[in-house]
């Protein structure tokens, strides 16, 4: 197991698979998760973001006890070098003098070979701890990677809850603005239920006095005008005003625009029809003219 975690291309598989898993995990909360999982999602990834720190941290400490013990090894393989020259320097001038020296010699050779089998050892040990260096140096950078990635996330998801909070202040101006047109619409209601009203008092008006008229009722005034010298006032338009007790231009001058929308309604016509003839001006200048 130590083996394949020590396997390059087994970390960077698995460092990327974990990445990946992040990043739709990540995208998958941001698109389905609410405001406030998105809170609860953002502190958890800023206790990870401060536990990767920690590691980081963690890591370099590591890293720089690796150094001084490379540093010390170094030190002590040199000291151990120069003892073994200064020991085969001994046993040169030990062989030259007297033979109550040799054993003296032998031994300084059996301690040159146990020196020579440590230092062996230390090599070892400071082979290991250069590829310890370098792994561990490899995941520093891994750990600044990661943590930039972070970083970088982190702000991603900013920038989306501050999104999200315009999101929110566009919906209520939009609930703000259909409230004020349902007002508007309630009131547009009840001005309509208000002409309809007018329009059945002034269609009552209109039937009774068509009764009265059958029945040799009140008869038409002599002073009436020629209501069709309005352009727009047809011959069954004259009718139906007479019938409402409209006779002359004065009496169509003195409309105003609630009078001129009952009308309308009460001819079946258009209220905007008889704004745009202006029935009321051509009345009024009628009226001023005498004719």
């Amino acid at each position: 197991m130590n083996d394949l975690l020590q396997d390059d291309t087994f970390y960077w598989l698995l460092w990327a698979i974990f990445t990946a898993g992040g990043i739709v995990l990540g995208w998958t909360l941001r698109a389905t998760t609410s405001e406030r999982r998105v809170r609860a999602s953002l502190r958890q990834i800023e206790q990870e973001k401060n536990t990767l720190a920690r590691l980081y941290t963690h890591i370099k400490h590591q890293h720089d006890l690796r150094e001084a013990d490379f540093k010390r090894v170094s030190l002590e393989l040199s000291h151990l070098q120069l003892h073994i020259q200064q020991l085969e320097a001994e046993k040169e001038s030990v062989e030259t003098e007297s033979p109550d020296l040799r054993l003296r010699a032998e031994r300084a050779e059996v301690h040159a070979a146990r020196l020579m089998e440590k230092l062996d050892a230390l090599d070892t040990l400071t082979d290991t701890l250069r590829i310890r260096n370098t792994d561990l140096t490899m995941q520093l950078e891994k750990a600044r990677e990661e943590l930039a990635e972070w970083d970088g996330f982190y702000n991603d998801y900013r920038a989306m809850q501050q999104r999200l909070t315009e999101y929110e202040r566009t919906s209520r101006t939009l609930e703000m603005e259909r409230d004020l047109l349902a007002e508007r619409l309630s009131a547009a209601k009840a001005e309509a239920e208000g002409l309809q009203r007018e329009l059945m008092r002034v269609s009552a008006l209109v039937d009774k006095n068509t009764s009265r008229t059958r029945r040799g009722g009140r008869a038409i005034p002599e002073n009436t005008d020629d209501l069709k010298v309005i352009r727009g006032i047809t011959p069954v338009a004259e009718q139906k005003l007479m019938s409402l007790g409209v006779f002359t231009f004065e009496q169509i001058s003195k409309w105003d625009d609630d009078a001129v929308i009952t009308f309308a309604r009460a001819l079946g016509m258009s209220p905007g029809k008889l704004f745009q003839e202006d029935w009321v001006g051509q009345a009024k200048y009628l009226t001023s003219t005498g004719k």
